[in-house]
């Protein structure tokens, strides 16, 4: 079955970006902080963050996206055991066709296990990142695409997926993810004025 992909105007309407369409945004119940965007497929347990965060300048852009990611895993408090970075590597021009080739532009591809909600069953979860550094407006963009890959017995989210299993198909899982990418598209630039 193919992905139906939607539109959605995030910011206000200053980016756009395709995500299928099975994705709710979270934002219509719950709170989330006013740099982030979130979505999410409770059936599947994946979700796509898009987050606006102030540029590190004393992170070089080769380390940028190993950086947030790092930072990620600090602020889960996920010990290192528990997490591994797969590979990451330049997005090139044709992956992120609305950004100049000069934009520096990085994707990730990370494994973690973690519980959910203070659980002590632990899920492993791939972890798509996507990096865009925006010098200009001193703005470092994430893109993060989540999927459950394995789900304990115990977890909450066992149910939740109504015993699906996760996709074990990690090229279906990152051409998803590219297919957002390639649609990601910032609009209005104003939105990264700094008073």
């Amino acid at each position: 079955m193919s992905e139906i992909f939607e539109k959605r105007q995030l910011y206000g309407g200053a980016i756009e970006i395709d995500i299928p369409k099975r994705f709710i945004d979270v934002t219509s119940y719950r709170h989330i902080p006013d740099h982030q965007e979130l979505f999410s497929d409770e059936k599947s347990d994946q979700s796509v963050i898009i987050e606006l965060n102030e540029i590190q300048d004393h992170i070089s852009n080769a380390n940028a996206i190993k950086h947030h990611y790092e930072v990620l895993v600090e602020d889960s408090g996920i010990t290192t055991d528990k997490s591994v970075i797969i590979n990451y590597r330049d997005l090139t021009q044709a992956e992120m066709p609305h950004f100049e080739a000069s934009i520096p532009k990085y994707v990730l591809l990370a494994q973690q296990k973690i519980a959910k909600f203070n659980e002590t069953a632990e899920n492993t979860i791939n972890i798509y990142m996507a990096l865009v550094r925006l010098e200009k407006s001193k703005t470092d963009l994430l893109i993060t695409f989540n999927e459950a890959i394995a789900i304990a017995p115990t977890s909450s989210s066992m149910a939740v997926v109504q015993n699906l299993a996760p996709s074990n198909d990690q090229s279906k899982s990152e051409q998803l993810f590219l297919t957002m990418l390639k649609s990601f598209k910032i609009k209005d630039y104003s939105l990264f004025v700094h008073n």
